[in-house]
């Protein structure tokens, strides 16, 4: 009996050391907004959002997909965590904000799949919102990786009213935006912005978008939106080697409309600058011909109210030498 209990306890110990851990946790400095990561009994690494309480992003997956390698997309294992925030104040050049308060709380998931594969995933939790990012460490079998496809996906309230523009369509960014509901959206460029029920205000995009594809957001599921990442002439979405670094998914969030217009998330997450001294780079002043499409006073192909005709090309540089522009 002492040896059978024995047994027992030290298959107990065995278990529980080769076990990893469940799920990570990270919340905002003010506490507001919390990130969930884990894996579901499908065995897929998935993330959730809440704000004040509300799910504002419910269970949603994550993963890679690879031509060569087998894909980071089931099967993946939380080895470790470590954690560290940040708060700091940087100056911009110009823009509508001097000075920018860059405060985050960071987590940092190290993931491993059966065969010792490893994938890192960080997220930065801002009072205005989250960015998330994968990164693939130098290893074995990734000197060349083409990614196939990005499971990222955002399963977002239902009943939400979204602000949008078509994803890959003929007029690519020169839409208007439409306000429907999430029913109606099959592709969506990003930024875009949604009010759920609640009133939260939503708005997906991304940052540092370097050496890497962008995307839209494709409608996979009811309300489930996956980043549908642009390819090359020959369906590859991204061609590149370890270690390399996937922009950041964002997703900025705010009880107000208005807060997500003065949200500085995206600025803080992009690189910083690389160039130096800045200073004799100055905003200058601009006119041009074809923003008189948009209010239909002229047409991009040729006809009576043309806009680039050479007269009216001399009318605007006239126009801009007298005017200081």
């Amino acid at each position: 009996m002492t040896q059978f209990r024995a047994a027992i306890i030290g298959l107990t110990l065995l278990i529980l050391s080769s076990t990893s851990v469940a799920g990570e946790t990270v919340s905002s400095p003010d506490g507001n907004i919390v990130f969930s990561i884990s894996t579901n009994d499908k065995n897929w690494l998935v993330y959730s959002i809440s704000h004040a309480a509300e799910a504002v992003v419910s269970e949603s997956r994550l993963g890679l997909r690879f031509r060569q390698q087998k894909g980071f997309d089931s099967g993946l294992a939380i080895q470790k965590s470590e954690r560290r925030d940040n708060d700091e104040t940087w100056e911009q050049p110009w823009g509508e904000q001097r000075l920018v308060r860059n405060r985050y709380n960071e987590l940092l998931v190290a993931l491993k799949d059966a065969d010792g594969r490893r994938l890192d995933f960080r997220v930065r939790v801002f009072d205005d919102g989250i960015g998330f990012r994968y990164e693939v460490p130098h290893q074995p079998g990734f000197d060349t990786v083409d990614i196939v496809d990005e499971l990222t996906e955002f399963h977002l309230p239902e009943n939400s009213t979204a602000w949008w523009i078509p994803g890959r369509a003929y007029n690519r960014y020169e839409y208007l935006y439409r306000e429907t509901g999430l029913e109606e959206i099959q592709l969506a460029h990003t930024p875009m912005t949604l009010r759920t029920p609640a009133g939260t205000h939503l708005s997906i995009h991304e940052a540092a978008l370097l050496d890497y594809a962008g995307y839209v957001l494709d409608q996979r599921r009811e309300n489930v939106f996956q980043t549908n990442l642009t390819p090359w002439s020959d369906g590859i979405r991204v061609k590149t080697q370890a270690p390399f670094k996937t922009p950041w998914r964002t997703i900025q969030v705010s009880a107000t409309a208005t807060g997500l217009l003065n949200s500085n998330l995206i600025l803080n997450l992009n690189e910083p600058n690389k160039l130096g001294d800045v200073s004799w780079v100055k905003p200058g002043k601009y006119v041009g011909i074809w923003w008189a499409m948009h209010i239909r006073d002229r047409t991009w192909g040729s006809g009576p109210i043309h806009g680039a005709t050479t007269r009216e090309t001399k009318r605007y540089m006239d126009f801009a030498a007298k005017h200081g522009f």
